[in-house]
């Protein structure tokens, strides 16, 4: 198995510097690139040296340890500086062309067995590796926000990814201290397009009955989360998820799964430029009202998280565990489907299908099947 040593970064944003600092408190050397050298040097202090410095003064490390990993992290503005890598992450903003560009630039001064991924959320990793060499080599290796707290990454296996890169990237992950899930090239691959489909069923409701106190308090009750769904899309930002849901129903509104479609409430209020005001009145107790709300959020889950095993894009274990890691949910879909009953598991399933979000997955079509084995 091709062991790595030193670790590219391309972008060091909020991002990918997130992902640069885990490496090298992990041990590997990381060498990110920005566009010049002034921005390496700016961010070189605002989310290395600053960040750490925070952390001596709160008494969380030593100064000793800072100057350990400061002098694990160095910046380029060239591409020429990452010929020594064993493996690249690209974390530059979600535009196609250019993170195409990206790989065609590295490709040309990697060495042919570097490992060469991407970090999107957004688009299938064989599209943006389609001018690199080597596709044996690229792969995706997704984390999640914050990812230096945030304990999964995703290692997306596009169709020529090889099983030593495969292997290769799961050891990176488990020496990072990381989760990591198995996942097949797919939009938003496993843990996105299960959490982008329930916060736009969510967000539908939103009008004269349910205010967003009232969603936030549904999906807190439905979810057996402390943070509701409609908390957690503030702090992803709504710009990021109106986008997503735009790139989800595009990718998968004519497929054989079908998506919901993107919410009117959830544009508008991306337009407004105003997050979700998660106290914006009374909270609605009529429990006929909110299991309403909540039938149809369940709904939505339970089908994606069918549609995603039935494709092959992810084990039941590894969706379970992802979901539980990354989303902080007590538990995965499955669990919750046990929890329920296959029965009333497939009246939501069907309320998903007869309103138009989802195609009926197969394992439901027959009649009520077995419950899942997690």
């Amino acid at each position: 198995m091709k062991e790595i040593e030193t670790v590219g970064i391309i972008g060091f944003g909020v991002m990918g510097a997130a992902i640069g600092m885990n490496a090298a408190m992990s041990g590997y050397r990381v060498v990110f690139k920005e566009l010049n050298d002034e921005l390496v040097q700016t961010m070189f202090d605002k989310w290395v040296v600053k960040s750490l410095e925070k952390r001596v003064a709160k008494g969380k490390i030593t100064q000793a340890d800072m100057d350990a990993i400061t002098g694990m992290i160095s910046g380029t503005s060239r591409y020429e500086a990452l010929s020594d890598c064993d493996l690249v992450i690209e974390a530059a903003i979600e535009k196609m062309d250019l993170k195409i560009q990206i790989f065609e630039d590295l490709s040309s001064v990697c060495r042919e067995d570097a490992i060469l991924v991407s970090n999107t959320s957004t688009f299938l990793i064989e599209t943006l590796m389609a001018k690199a060499t080597h596709q044996e080599r690229t792969a995706g290796l997704h984390y999640f926000f914050p990812a230096n707290i945030n304990r999964l990454v995703e290692v997306i296996r596009q169709k020529n990814t090889s099983d030593d890169t495969y292997q290769a990237l799961m050891a990176f992950a488990e020496k990072c201290r990381k989760t990591a899930i198995t996942v097949k090239d797919f939009p938003g691959f496993a843990i996105n397009p299960l959490f982008i489909s329930s916060y736009m069923v969510l967000d539908s409701f939103l009008g004269e009955t349910y205010n967003v106190a009232t969603l936030e308090s549904i999906s807190q009750e439905a979810l057996n989360v402390r943070y509701g769904i409609m908390w957690v899309q503030n702090g992803s930002g709504l710009g990021t998820c109106y986008h997503a849901g735009v790139s989800m129903f595009d990718y998968l509104n004519g497929s054989d799964l079908g998506y919901p479609v993107v919410p009117d409430q959830l544009k508008a209020q991306f337009e407004s430029n105003a997050p979700w005001n998660l106290t914006d009145g009374e909270v609605l107790t009529d429990p006929e009202a909110r299991a309403k709300v909540k039938d149809r959020l369940l709904g939505n889950v339970f089908t994606i998280a069918t549609h995603l095993v039935e494709n092959d894009v992810v084990s039941v274990t590894d969706l379970e565990l992802g979901v539980c890691t990354a989303l902080a949910w007590p538990k995965g879909p499955f669990g919750m489907m046990n929890d329920l009953g296959m029965e009333e598991t497939k009246r939501l399933i069907q309320q998903s299908v007869t309103v138009g979000d989802y195609k009926m997955p197969k394992r439901f079509q027959a009649g009520t099947p077995e419950a899942w084995e997690i």
